[in-house]
């Protein structure tokens, strides 16, 4: 299950900030829904803006996996030749101000919390 708060109304994202927004939201949750679960469980999405960045954060019960410590297998910059894999992490760590994974707790368990930061203007 996924759900994301609907930005306020007078809060403007540029179409680049809207595409990294779409990006993000889709490489995570693939992520989490392909890596972390052997059999189906829950993701939860916590969102907030301080005025200047927009957050969003994915936390999971499943498996512990940090795609931040994913290594691409040719480098950091994606090319034709390349085997598919890390492309999609790539272009979050490369549009979000600010992409952090830990392990904390939630509902007495630990979980896996990813927090990335988009820029509003």
């Amino acid at each position: 299950m996924l759900a994301v708060a609907k930005l306020d109304e007078n809060v403007f994202l540029t179409t680049t900030a809207k595409l990294a927004l779409e990006l993000g939201i889709e490489e995570i949750a693939v992520n989490i829904i392909r890596y972390v679960y052997k059999d189906p469980g829950y993701m939860f999405v916590r969102t907030d803006s301080d005025g200047g960045n927009f957050r969003l954060e994915f936390v999971d019960h499943g498996f512990p996996f940090d795609p931040l410590a994913q290594k691409m297998k040719h480098g950091e910059v994606p090319t034709d030749d390349q085997d598919e894999g890390g492309y999609g992490i790539f272009l979050v760590k490369k549009n979000f101000s600010s992409v952090v994974y830990r392990q904390e707790e939630m509902f007495d368990a630990m979980a896996n919390h990813l927090i990335m930061e988009l820029p509003l203007s």
